[in-house]
C-alpha cells in the first residue's frame, strides 16, 4: 500500500519531534528508537513508492541503508573513536551513493556537465576553511575527515550539477537537502572537535532530518518524471 507525501510527511515529522523531546530531555530509552526510525520510514516510504522505477532508485535506497547503519554507529559512539569511525564510513559510502544517483539523474534528465565555477568555488572554499579550522583538533583523524569532507562537496556539487532549475520543480527540494546535509556535517564536526555547543545535539538532528527527508522526496518525484518519459 502506497502512502502519500503528506501523510509520510505528518510521520516522519512526528518521529523526528520524537527524536528532539528525547534528545531535549535526555529520554536515551526514546532516543534509542527514534533516532533509527527516521531512515527506516524514508527506506520503506522509497521502497513502496518506487518500484516499477528505474534501477537508479536502488542508490537512493543503498543510501538510506548506509545512513541507518551509521546512525545506528554514532548511537552507540559514546566518544568511542571505532565507532565514530564505523558510523564516517557508513556515512561517506552513503554519499557516494547520493554522488552516483545525482551523476546517472543528471544524465537521465538530459543536462549537459556545465561546471558552476563560482557556486563550486564557493563550496570548496567553506571545506577547506572548515577543514583547517578544525585541523589542529583533528590528531589521527586529519586524513578520514579530509576525504569525508571532499565528499560532502562531492555530493553537494554533483546535486547542484545534476538539473535544470528551470525546468525541474524537485530540483531546490533535493539542493536545498544536500545543503542541510554539509551543514549538518559541519555542526557535528565542529561540536565533537572544536567546542561543544549549547543543543548542539538537537540541530544536528534537526538538519539532518530534514535534509534526508528533503533529499528522498525530490529523489523519487525525479523518478517519477523519468519514469513518464
Amino acid at each position: 500500500m502506497k502512502l502519500s507525501a503528506t501523510k509520510l510527511t505528518i510521520i516522519f515529522f512526528s518521529a523526528l519531534f520524537a527524536e528532539l523531546f528525547a534528545l531535549f530531555f535526555q529520554l536515551e530509552n526514546l532516543h534509542l528508537i527514534t533516532k533509527p526510525l527516521l531512515m527506516i520510514l524514508l527506506f520503506n516510504w522509497f521502497w513502496i513508492n518506487s518500484r516499477g522505477f528505474v534501477s537508479l532508485k536502488y542508490l537512493i535506497l543503498l543510501a538510506l541503508f548506509l545512513s541507518w547503519l551509521g546512525d545506528l554507529f554514532l548511537l552507540a559512539d559514546k566518544q568511542n573513536q571505532t565507532r565514530f569511525i564505523l558510523g564516517l564510513v557508513s556515512f561517506l559510502a552513503a554519499h557516494f551513493c547520493y554522488i552516483a544517483y545525482f551523476f546517472q539523474i543528471g544524465k537521465r534528465n538530459g543536462i549537459r556537465f556545465t561546471p558552476k565555477i563560482s557556486v563550486s568555488i564557493a563550496v570548496l572554499i567553506y571545506v577547506a576553511a572548515l577543514f583547517l579550522f578544525l585541523a589542529p583538533n583533528l590528531k589521527s583523524l586529519q586524513i578520514p575527515v579530509l576525504i569525508y569532507s571532499l565528499t560532502l562537496a562531492a555530493m553537494l556539487l554533483s546535486s547542484i550539477h545534476a538539473f535544470d532549475f528551470k525546468k525541474h520543480d524537485f530540483a531546490k527540494i533535493c539542493v536545498a537537502g544536500t545543503i542541510l546535509f554539509v551543514i549538518s556535517d559541519s555542526l557535528l564536526a565542529i561540536n565533537r572537535f572544536y567546542q561543544p555547543f549549547e543543543f548542539a545535539n538537537i540541530f544536528i538532528m534537526l538538519t539532518y532530518g530534514i535534509a534526508q527527508f528533503l533529499i528522498t522526496i525530490g529523489a523519487l518525484r525525479n523518478l517519477e518524471k523519468t519514469s513518464r518519459e
